[in-house]
């Protein structure tokens, strides 16, 4: 599961180069926290859920 939701290295690479974000120290990066929110959601038993919000 962790393997199909991670970024390749190019992947990764074209992601953060498309992320006008900023942030502050010790702040993780947006590519970075659904990962572990999902790790940690698994290594308690608990289901995995994500969300696609658009705003206009």
């Amino acid at each position: 599961m962790e393997r199909a939701l991670s970024f390749s290295a190019a992947e990764r690479t074209l992601a953060d180069s498309q992320d006008w974000l900023s942030y502050s120290k010790g702040e993780e990066s947006v590519l970075d926290g659904p990962l572990r929110v999902w790790r940690a959601a698994a290594h308690s038993g608990h289901g995995l859920c994500g969300v696609a919000l658009h705003l206009s």
